[in-house]
């Protein structure tokens, strides 16, 4: 390392919020959240006499701070970027002082980003240091820019995420991200395991016997990458190792949706727990993580501030109740967004958490996005990851392919599937698995629902292609 690679480090490190939690802390995550809500509330005098600087952080102070954040980035967005100066213009920023008084503050809709994404820039681009562009899982492309403490911010809660699911000296992250371009996690991965003294290794190959290889040779103890891939590597690799001998400690999973078949399957291949992150480009890479309980995802408060709105009316819906995610930055600089409407389809669960956690919000994981559902049979909703549920459940798929059509008045459900065996057995297990889903039985018992098909294809042919988009619908109108 240069020296000046060390002053850079040295200097990250002192800012670094996650170095001041305590050895042994048994809630790193929620302790991180706790010394950022306290800087806030001690460098505020109007804040510090109204609600004092408490030693233990409860539910009740960390919403005043969580309140206070939001009417100091509105004010800032309404003084820096054009498009909330006019948004915002004559609204009074104070009134704001509840959850229920958000519900009077505009949506930001990822149609308006996509029209004008550096109208929401808040500095220079000068002062920007990495603009990225996505086209995420809608297809409409954005560009979020980030600055300098933008980035130590993410690196920040990144650290603590990790200090939270265990990871210590001598452990290493592999990072598996496979042609994935537009937002690079390596950025923020490796520099948060560089900042704590982790060892961590990145492979972007899609090679199976490469990214086993690179495993290997750095000692990895923990992964992180896309479920599609990680499965992939899972079903091709278990063929020539032991997946259990190499001791991972744990996945993560992020970027794509996790079913709870394929969650069982890579624990049982590995011999470890597989955690689910949920984030966007437009928020960075971490956003929420689970813990060791698996019963939903601790959500980074400190930086965010999470909603669930009826996507009809617009308006809140009770905790633990199902509705269109909202997502509002609390301490951004570069691009600032304003209950920015997400399209997933999500819950919020109000704490304590069985691992210990007191105050922070868990987020139940989404299980798809509005943009991204389709109604078949009597005009029940599915989403993708209600077929990702079945049929990466299955110890033969490796990946698959499904287009909706239609026959007559029936729609038809065409499965192309990479499995490492096919055959009628095979078929007949997976067709029978896609039947027992409550929307296909029910079309199925109306006939308004064909018997599904099966084409199985070899392995290898069916080119792999991160957050591709496993549905196809080639009916005319699928209302």
């Amino acid at each position: 390392m240069s020296l000046w690679d060390s002053m850079k480090m040295f200097f990250v490190r002192r800012k670094l919020l996650a170095n001041q939690i305590p050895d042994g802390c048994p809630h790193p995550l929620e302790e991180w959240m706790a010394i950022r809500a306290r800087a806030t509330i001690k460098g505020n005098a109007a804040l510090r006499k109204s609600i004092g600087v408490p030693k233990e952080m409860t539910r009740e102070v960390f919403d005043e701070y969580q309140m206070f954040r939001f009417r100091e980035q509105m004010a800032y967005a309404r003084k820096n970027t054009p498009h909330y100066r006019r948004k915002l213009e004559g609204f009074d920023i104070e009134s704001i002082r509840t959850y229920e008084d958000l519900q009077r503050v505009p949506f930001t809709t990822p149609g308006e980003l996509a029209d004008d994404p550096f109208h929401f820039f808040a500095v220079s681009r000068t002062q920007v240091k990495k603009e990225f562009t996505t086209s995420g899982t809608s297809g409409v492309r954005k560009t979020i820019g980030y600055t300098v403490n933008d980035l130590i911010s993410k690196i920040d809660i990144v650290a603590s995420a990790l200090k939270d699911i265990g990871m210590g000296p001598g452990d290493s992250l592999h990072v598996m991200f496979p042609t994935v371009s537009a937002w690079d996690p390596s950025l923020v991965l490796v520099g948060a395991c560089k900042i704590l003294g982790y060892g961590s290794s990145t492979c972007s190959d899609t090679d199976i016997s490469v990214q086993m290889e690179t495993i290997r040779n750095a000692g990895s103890t923990f992964i992180i990458g896309l479920p599609s891939f990680i499965h992939r590597v899972t079903v091709l690799g278990s063929r020539d190792a032991d997946l259990k001998s190499l001791g991972i400690r744990a996945i993560i999973s992020t970027s794509e949706p996790l079913s709870e078949g394929m969650r069982d399957n890579l624990e049982e291949a590995w011999g470890c727990k597989v955690l689910d992150v949920w984030g966007m480009t437009e928020f960075g890479l971490a956003c929420a993580i689970e813990c060791y309980e698996q019963d939903g995802l601790h959500t980074d408060e400190a930086n965010l501030l999470f909603e669930v709105v009826d996507p009809e009316t617009g308006m809140h819906v009770p905790p633990g109740v199902e509705g269109e995610l909202v997502l509002s930055s609390l301490n951004a600089e570069g691009t600032v967004l304003l209950r920015y409407r997400t399209g997933d389809v999500a819950a919020m669960f109000d704490p304590p958490c069985a691992c210990g956690k007191t105050f922070n919000r868990k987020l139940r994981k989404p299980r798809g996005r509005l943009d991204l559902q389709y109604k078949i049979g009597l005009g029940s909703k599915t989403f993708p990851a209600m077929f990702d549920e079945v049929m990466f459940a299955d110890p033969a798929v490796v990946d698959y392919r499904l287009e909706i059509g239609k026959d007559g008045y029936r729609d038809t459900l065409e499965f192309t599937v990479e499995a490492r065996e096919s055959g009628d057995e095979v078929a007949t297990r997976l067709i029978d698995a896609v039947k027992g889903i409550y929307e296909i039985s029910l079309g199925m018992e109306e006939d308004l629902i064909a018997e599904p098909t099966m084409r199985f294809v070899e392995i290898g042919s069916m080119e792999y292609s991160a957050k591709a988009r496993k549905i196809v619908d080639s009916r005319d109108n699928q209302d």
